[in-house]
């Protein structure tokens, strides 16, 4: 049987894999409740909007190559500048899921973008951000470029935040930065040469490895302390076990004191401040992880054992100037040594640092 080509043939290749891969990420999300109901609400807005955005996308390569403009062609152009922009906006939150307070005055811009694209449709507002000749040109109107520095704001944010999330993830920045360069080729691509669907199609897939990615994220870390957790811990040394480390075992001392006497909230800022201090001295040398309720690992593959002593003592300074205090061990592992007899050995010296530090406190 022979086919020829056709519109429909075209749209239906085009669209049928982004459309099915967002529509599975839909029933997935929704039966997953790893996330926020804040964070699980996002992507569904996100992915409801990619599927918009499709929509839009279809009605304009069909509207933009009649005779003359309909308002097929006018709702495609203002409700695709829309859902793009609504899309960058839920991602910039996602990626600032860290941050305590978040300013709601980044969602002017949305606001603006959202108001200014619906009223250049309707005939008292043409011109506006754009219009159509009697040919069907596109005419770009005195806030034209208003959706594309939308966009590009919030971009600039999700690569923003992506990067202060470096110190819980640095590969978090790493993915966020690819698909945005490539999400802002094809923004290129379809203003410069018009391509479509382009955008829409980039989009769709950014949503759907990025909640992936967190996801993976989120079954390998610690929720508090965002650390590496302890089965990522025994995979990593598994795989290093060719290279020499220094394994450090540490341990937060009272931790059960804190929590029976001032509450879990006191016990959850004591472990954040000492993980930040961790993060401060230990995570441009090796990996930190968290192991057990109180209990900590550090894996360092770039220093030796005298250099680890000197940053352990600088970390014990530190925390000497608060309430807390943490226990120390260290251990050397070379290639052909029994690994567990390694962490023990690291373990064993840690039990000895807490002994000593109550000891010196009872002095």
């Amino acid at each position: 049987m022979e086919f020829t080509f056709s519109a429909e043939r075209l749209l239906i290749q085009t669209n049928f894999a982004p459309i099915v891969s967002v529509l599975v990420l839909i029933a997935f999300i929704k039966t997953n409740r790893s996330f926020t109901d804040r964070i699980n609400r996002n992507f569904l807005i996100a992915c409801t909007a990619s599927i918009l955005l499709t929509a839009s996308d279809n009605m304009r390569f069909i509207s933009a190559r009649l005779a003359e403009p309909t308002i097929y062609r006018y709702i495609s152009a203002g409700f695709g500048y829309t859902f793009r922009s609504v899309i960058l906006y839920l991602l910039m939150c996602i990626s600032g899921r860290h941050q305590k307070h978040r300013n709601k005055i980044y969602s002017i811009p949305l606001i603006l973008c959202i108001l200014f694209s619906v009223i250049s449709i309707f005939p008292f507002g043409r011109g506006i951000v754009f219009s159509f000749s009697d040919q069907n040109k596109f005419i770009r109107g005195p806030l034209g470029f208003l959706p594309h520095i939308v966009c590009y704001f919030y971009a600039f944010f999700i690569i923003f935040y992506s990067i202060k999330n470096y110190r819980y993830n640095k590969f978090e920045t790493l993915i966020v930065i690819i698909t945005e360069f490539f999400a802002i080729i094809a923004m290129l691509m379809e203003n410069r040469f018009k391509f479509d669907f382009v955008l829409s199609q980039i989009l769709i897939y950014s949503i759907i490895f990025y909640y992936f990615f967190i996801l993976t994220q989120t079954y390998k870390r610690d929720t508090l302390t965002h650390l590496l957790n302890r089965r990522c811990f025994y995979l990593e040394i598994n795989h290093r076990l060719k290279n020499p480390m220094v394994m450090l075992s540490m341990d937060l001392n009272n931790l059960k004191v804190f929590n029976d006497t001032q509450g879990h909230a006191a016990g959850d800022r004591a472990l954040i401040t000492v993980t930040d201090a961790m993060r401060k001295h230990f995570s441009k040398f090796g990996q930190l992880y968290r192991t057990g309720g109180d209990e900590f690992m550090a894996v360092f593959l770039k220093i030796d054992l005298q250099t680890a002593e000197e940053l352990v003592k600088e970390f014990q300074n530190e925390l000497s100037q608060t309430e807390y205090q943490v226990a120390c061990g260290l251990a050397q592992y070379t290639p052909g040594d029994n690994i567990d007899k390694i962490i023990t050995m690291s373990d064993e010296r840690m039990y000895s640092n807490k002994t000593k530090i109550k000891n010196e406190k009872n002095l």
